[in-house]
Protein backbone atom coordinates (compact mmCIF):
# COMPACT_ATOMS: atom_id res chain seq x y z
CA UNK A 1 0.00 0.00 0.00
CA UNK A 2 2.44 2.00 1.06
CA UNK A 3 3.94 2.24 -2.51
CA UNK A 4 1.22 2.52 -4.43
CA UNK A 5 0.48 5.79 -2.19
CA UNK A 6 3.79 7.03 -3.42
CA UNK A 7 3.23 6.35 -6.67
CA UNK A 8 -0.08 8.34 -6.52
CA UNK A 9 1.47 11.03 -4.63
CA UNK A 10 4.23 11.50 -7.52
CA UNK A 11 1.74 10.94 -10.19
CA UNK A 12 -0.45 14.35 -8.46
CA UNK A 13 2.74 16.38 -8.39
CA UNK A 14 3.48 15.79 -12.21
CA UNK A 15 0.02 16.76 -12.73
CA UNK A 16 -0.19 19.70 -11.16
CA UNK A 17 2.85 21.07 -12.28
CA UNK A 18 1.94 20.30 -15.57
CA UNK A 19 -1.50 22.14 -14.95
CA UNK A 20 -0.12 25.48 -13.57
CA UNK A 21 2.47 25.36 -16.33
CA UNK A 22 -0.59 24.97 -18.75
CA UNK A 23 -2.79 27.53 -17.30
CA UNK A 24 0.33 30.01 -17.35
CA UNK A 25 1.05 29.91 -21.14
CA UNK A 26 -2.40 29.95 -22.09
CA UNK A 27 -3.12 32.76 -19.83
CA UNK A 28 -0.51 34.70 -21.47
CA UNK A 29 -1.30 33.77 -24.80
CA UNK A 30 -5.18 35.20 -24.20
CA UNK A 31 -5.64 38.74 -25.36
CA UNK A 32 -5.51 41.57 -23.06
CA UNK A 33 -3.87 42.49 -19.77
CA UNK A 34 -4.79 43.59 -15.91
CA UNK A 35 -2.84 46.35 -16.64
CA UNK A 36 -3.97 49.16 -18.96
CA UNK A 37 -2.71 52.53 -19.74
CA UNK A 38 -6.20 53.86 -18.96
CA UNK A 39 -5.91 52.84 -15.04
CA UNK A 40 -2.51 55.14 -14.22
CA UNK A 41 -2.37 58.82 -14.92
CA UNK A 42 1.31 59.18 -16.67
CA UNK A 43 3.44 56.70 -18.86
CA UNK A 44 5.69 56.33 -15.75
CA UNK A 45 3.44 55.02 -13.15
CA UNK A 46 2.38 52.64 -16.46
CA UNK A 47 6.18 51.41 -16.79
CA UNK A 48 6.47 51.23 -12.61
CA UNK A 49 3.49 48.70 -12.47
CA UNK A 50 4.66 46.64 -15.40
CA UNK A 51 7.96 46.31 -13.45
CA UNK A 52 6.14 45.88 -10.25
CA UNK A 53 4.40 42.85 -11.48
CA UNK A 54 7.10 41.37 -13.98
CA UNK A 55 5.11 42.00 -17.06
CA UNK A 56 8.14 43.53 -18.71
CA UNK A 57 10.26 40.59 -18.66
CA UNK A 58 10.13 37.79 -21.38
CA UNK A 59 7.42 35.26 -20.76
CA UNK A 60 10.10 32.56 -20.11
CA UNK A 61 11.56 34.39 -17.23
CA UNK A 62 8.20 35.59 -15.83
CA UNK A 63 7.64 31.63 -15.96
CA UNK A 64 10.36 30.50 -14.04
CA UNK A 65 10.22 33.58 -11.59
CA UNK A 66 5.92 32.50 -10.82
CA UNK A 67 7.20 28.79 -10.61
CA UNK A 68 10.34 29.61 -7.88
CA UNK A 69 7.61 31.83 -5.71
CA UNK A 70 5.28 28.82 -6.25
CA UNK A 71 7.45 26.05 -5.03
CA UNK A 72 7.76 28.30 -1.93
CA UNK A 73 4.14 28.56 -1.29
CA UNK A 74 3.66 32.02 -2.68
CA UNK A 75 0.63 32.21 -5.10
CA UNK A 76 1.32 36.38 -5.37
CA UNK A 77 -0.97 39.05 -5.13
CA UNK A 78 -3.89 40.45 -7.14
CA UNK A 79 -2.90 42.80 -10.32
CA UNK A 80 -6.72 44.29 -10.03
CA UNK A 81 -7.53 44.58 -6.30
CA UNK A 82 -4.57 46.14 -5.15
CA UNK A 83 -3.11 44.95 -1.67
CA UNK A 84 -5.15 41.62 -1.67
CA UNK A 85 -3.29 38.54 -1.43
CA UNK A 86 -4.32 35.82 -3.49
CA UNK A 87 -4.28 33.31 -0.48
CA UNK A 88 -6.47 35.78 1.47
CA UNK A 89 -9.29 34.98 -1.21
CA UNK A 90 -8.75 31.83 -0.62
CA UNK A 91 -8.96 31.58 3.04
CA UNK A 92 -12.60 33.70 2.23
CA UNK A 93 -13.85 32.23 0.07
CA UNK A 94 -13.31 28.63 -0.11
CA UNK A 95 -15.05 28.23 3.39
CA UNK A 96 -18.17 29.48 1.90
CA UNK A 97 -17.69 27.44 -1.49
CA UNK A 98 -16.94 23.90 0.81
CA UNK A 99 -20.49 24.51 2.76
CA UNK A 100 -22.33 25.03 -0.29
CA UNK A 101 -20.56 22.07 -1.97
CA UNK A 102 -20.28 19.61 1.49
CA UNK A 103 -24.17 20.15 1.80
CA UNK A 104 -24.69 19.21 -1.99
CA UNK A 105 -22.35 16.09 -1.87
CA UNK A 106 -24.06 14.68 1.26
CA UNK A 107 -27.80 15.21 0.13
CA UNK A 108 -26.83 13.81 -3.25
CA UNK A 109 -25.03 10.89 -1.53
CA UNK A 110 -28.43 10.10 0.36
CA UNK A 111 -30.62 10.77 -2.48
CA UNK A 112 -28.64 8.95 -5.36
CA UNK A 113 -27.68 5.70 -3.01
CA UNK A 114 -31.68 5.59 -2.00
CA UNK A 115 -33.09 5.66 -5.44
CA UNK A 116 -30.73 3.63 -6.72
CA UNK A 117 -31.44 1.10 -4.02
CA UNK A 118 -34.93 1.31 -4.59
CA UNK A 119 -35.10 1.10 -8.28
CA UNK A 120 -32.90 -1.94 -7.86
CA UNK A 121 -34.48 -3.93 -5.18
CA UNK A 122 -38.28 -2.64 -5.38
CA UNK A 123 -40.73 -5.02 -7.60
CA UNK A 124 -42.93 -2.33 -8.35
CA UNK A 125 -42.46 -1.06 -11.49
CA UNK A 126 -43.32 2.37 -11.27
CA UNK A 127 -40.81 3.15 -8.36
CA UNK A 128 -38.02 1.88 -10.74
CA UNK A 129 -39.84 4.29 -13.72
CA UNK A 130 -39.68 7.29 -10.84
CA UNK A 131 -35.86 6.20 -10.19
CA UNK A 132 -35.13 6.33 -14.17
CA UNK A 133 -37.02 9.24 -14.51
CA UNK A 134 -34.77 11.70 -11.88
CA UNK A 135 -31.72 10.02 -13.43
CA UNK A 136 -32.30 10.86 -16.50
CA UNK A 137 -33.43 14.37 -15.79
CA UNK A 138 -30.22 15.04 -13.90
CA UNK A 139 -27.98 14.10 -16.34
CA UNK A 140 -29.77 15.66 -19.01
CA UNK A 141 -30.80 18.91 -17.41
CA UNK A 142 -27.55 21.77 -17.21
CA UNK A 143 -27.23 23.11 -13.17
CA UNK A 144 -27.47 26.82 -14.54
CA UNK A 145 -30.81 26.05 -16.63
CA UNK A 146 -32.71 24.26 -13.50
CA UNK A 147 -30.84 27.30 -11.28
CA UNK A 148 -32.66 30.18 -13.51
CA UNK A 149 -35.92 27.82 -13.77
CA UNK A 150 -36.56 27.56 -9.74
CA UNK A 151 -35.69 31.29 -9.20
CA UNK A 152 -38.16 32.21 -11.59
CA UNK A 153 -40.94 30.23 -10.00
CA UNK A 154 -39.64 29.12 -7.08
CA UNK A 155 -38.43 32.41 -5.48
CA UNK A 156 -40.14 35.04 -7.94
CA UNK A 157 -43.19 34.01 -8.57
CA UNK A 158 -44.19 31.67 -5.19
CA UNK A 159 -41.95 32.99 -3.35
CA UNK A 160 -41.33 30.04 -1.15
CA UNK A 161 -37.65 30.18 -1.31
CA UNK A 162 -34.99 33.26 -0.66
CA UNK A 163 -32.45 33.08 -3.47
CA UNK A 164 -29.76 35.43 -2.97
CA UNK A 165 -26.95 35.41 -0.83
CA UNK A 166 -26.54 32.30 2.14
CA UNK A 167 -28.47 34.45 5.40
CA UNK A 168 -30.42 31.53 6.03
CA UNK A 169 -30.37 27.95 5.95
CA UNK A 170 -33.36 28.17 3.54
CA UNK A 171 -30.79 30.18 1.04
CA UNK A 172 -28.89 26.81 0.83
CA UNK A 173 -32.26 24.62 -0.65
CA UNK A 174 -32.05 25.86 -4.23
CA UNK A 175 -27.91 26.58 -4.67
CA UNK A 176 -28.01 22.49 -3.24
CA UNK A 177 -30.62 21.44 -5.22
CA UNK A 178 -28.77 22.85 -8.72
CA UNK A 179 -25.70 21.33 -7.74
CA UNK A 180 -26.65 18.27 -6.30
CA UNK A 181 -29.22 16.68 -9.12
CA UNK A 182 -26.33 15.66 -11.66
CA UNK A 183 -24.33 13.91 -9.01
CA UNK A 184 -27.72 12.20 -7.41
CA UNK A 185 -28.78 11.03 -10.73
CA UNK A 186 -24.81 9.33 -11.93
CA UNK A 187 -24.80 8.45 -7.89
CA UNK A 188 -28.63 6.40 -8.64
CA UNK A 189 -27.20 5.07 -12.08
CA UNK A 190 -24.28 3.45 -10.08
CA UNK A 191 -25.73 2.09 -7.32
CA UNK A 192 -28.56 0.72 -9.45
CA UNK A 193 -26.47 -1.24 -12.21
CA UNK A 194 -24.14 -2.07 -8.97
CA UNK A 195 -27.14 -3.61 -6.89
CA UNK A 196 -28.48 -5.72 -10.05
CA UNK A 197 -24.96 -7.28 -10.54
CA UNK A 198 -23.82 -7.85 -6.62
CA UNK A 199 -27.63 -9.63 -6.52
CA UNK A 200 -26.21 -12.04 -9.12
CA UNK A 201 -23.06 -13.19 -7.56
CA UNK A 202 -23.16 -16.50 -5.90
CA UNK A 203 -22.42 -15.91 -2.25
CA UNK A 204 -26.07 -13.95 -2.04
CA UNK A 205 -27.36 -16.98 -3.14
CA UNK A 206 -25.84 -18.99 -1.02
CA UNK A 207 -26.07 -16.54 2.21
CA UNK A 208 -30.20 -16.45 1.26
CA UNK A 209 -30.14 -20.16 0.63
CA UNK A 210 -28.82 -20.43 4.26
CA UNK A 211 -31.92 -18.88 5.38
CA UNK A 212 -30.37 -15.10 5.93
CA UNK A 213 -32.85 -12.58 6.62
CA UNK A 214 -33.26 -10.78 3.37
CA UNK A 215 -32.48 -7.10 5.11
CA UNK A 216 -29.26 -8.70 6.56
CA UNK A 217 -28.60 -9.83 2.95
CA UNK A 218 -28.82 -6.08 1.56
CA UNK A 219 -27.32 -4.51 3.94
CA UNK A 220 -24.23 -6.64 4.53
CA UNK A 221 -23.51 -8.10 1.76
CA UNK A 222 -24.73 -6.71 -1.58
CA UNK A 223 -24.39 -2.70 -0.25
CA UNK A 224 -21.15 -3.22 1.17
CA UNK A 225 -20.17 -4.92 -2.15
CA UNK A 226 -21.91 -2.63 -4.42
CA UNK A 227 -20.16 0.37 -3.23
CA UNK A 228 -17.03 -0.09 -5.12
CA UNK A 229 -18.20 2.05 -7.90
CA UNK A 230 -19.96 4.66 -5.92
CA UNK A 231 -17.08 5.38 -3.98
CA UNK A 232 -14.93 5.28 -7.44
CA UNK A 233 -16.99 8.43 -8.51
CA UNK A 234 -17.55 10.02 -4.95
CA UNK A 235 -14.30 11.56 -4.92
CA UNK A 236 -14.23 13.01 -8.14
CA UNK A 237 -18.04 14.39 -7.61
CA UNK A 238 -17.19 15.77 -4.62
CA UNK A 239 -14.17 18.31 -5.88
CA UNK A 240 -16.63 18.66 -9.16
CA UNK A 241 -18.96 20.11 -6.32
CA UNK A 242 -16.62 22.21 -4.87
CA UNK A 243 -14.77 23.31 -7.66
CA UNK A 244 -17.70 23.14 -10.64
CA UNK A 245 -20.26 25.71 -8.98
CA UNK A 246 -19.02 28.82 -10.56
CA UNK A 247 -22.03 29.17 -12.31
CA UNK A 248 -23.99 28.73 -9.49
CA UNK A 249 -22.54 30.95 -7.35
CA UNK A 250 -22.67 33.86 -9.76
CA UNK A 251 -26.74 33.18 -10.44
CA UNK A 252 -27.09 32.62 -6.27
CA UNK A 253 -24.98 35.68 -5.45
CA UNK A 254 -22.68 33.36 -3.26
CA UNK A 255 -19.78 35.17 -2.19
CA UNK A 256 -17.91 32.04 -2.59
CA UNK A 257 -14.23 31.34 -4.40
CA UNK A 258 -16.39 30.72 -7.95
CA UNK A 259 -17.49 34.00 -7.78
CA UNK A 260 -13.46 35.58 -7.81
CA UNK A 261 -12.55 33.13 -10.42
CA UNK A 262 -15.20 34.75 -12.72
CA UNK A 263 -14.39 38.06 -11.70
CA UNK A 264 -10.46 37.00 -12.18
CA UNK A 265 -11.53 35.98 -15.59
CA UNK A 266 -13.22 38.90 -16.74
CA UNK A 267 -10.41 41.29 -15.48
CA UNK A 268 -7.59 39.40 -16.73
CA UNK A 269 -6.33 39.04 -12.67
CA UNK A 270 -3.20 36.86 -13.93
CA UNK A 271 -1.42 35.67 -10.43
CA UNK A 272 -5.93 35.41 -9.09
CA UNK A 273 -5.96 33.42 -12.26
CA UNK A 274 -3.27 31.14 -11.71
CA UNK A 275 -3.50 30.84 -8.21
CA UNK A 276 -7.11 29.72 -7.88
CA UNK A 277 -7.05 27.03 -10.46
CA UNK A 278 -3.87 26.00 -8.70
CA UNK A 279 -5.93 25.18 -5.66
CA UNK A 280 -9.02 24.39 -7.31
CA UNK A 281 -6.62 21.55 -8.96
CA UNK A 282 -5.28 20.60 -6.21
CA UNK A 283 -8.34 19.91 -4.35
CA UNK A 284 -9.31 17.64 -7.66
CA UNK A 285 -6.38 15.71 -7.10
CA UNK A 286 -6.53 15.08 -3.71
CA UNK A 287 -9.97 13.73 -3.72
CA UNK A 288 -9.00 11.81 -6.55
CA UNK A 289 -6.11 10.46 -4.58
CA UNK A 290 -8.51 9.77 -1.43
CA UNK A 291 -10.39 7.84 -3.72
CA UNK A 292 -8.00 5.81 -5.31
CA UNK A 293 -6.35 4.73 -1.46
CA UNK A 294 -10.23 4.24 -0.50
CA UNK A 295 -10.66 1.66 -3.40
CA UNK A 296 -7.93 0.00 -3.31
CA UNK A 297 -8.32 -0.27 0.20
CA UNK A 298 -11.78 -2.19 -0.65
CA UNK A 299 -10.36 -4.38 -3.14
CA UNK A 300 -6.87 -5.09 -3.32
CA UNK A 301 -7.09 -5.90 -6.94
CA UNK A 302 -6.86 -2.18 -8.10
CA UNK A 303 -3.23 -2.15 -6.87
CA UNK A 304 -2.23 -4.32 -9.45
CA UNK A 305 -3.38 -2.62 -12.19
Amino acid sequence: MGRYILKRLAIGAVTLFLLASATFFLMKATPGSPISAEKYKTQAAYEAAEKLYNLDKPIMEQYFLYIENLAHGDLGESMVKTGRKVTDTIKVGFPVTAKVGTVAFLAALIIGISLGTAAALSKKKWINNVCMFVATIGVSLPSFVLAIFMIVFIGVKLRLLPFIGLNTPANYVLPVISLSLYPISMICRLTRSSILEVMKQDYIILARSKGTPYRKVILKHALKNAMLPVVTYAGPAFAYLLTGSFVIENIYSIPGIGSEMVSALTTRDYPMIMGLTIFLGLLVISFNLLTDIISASIDPRIKLK
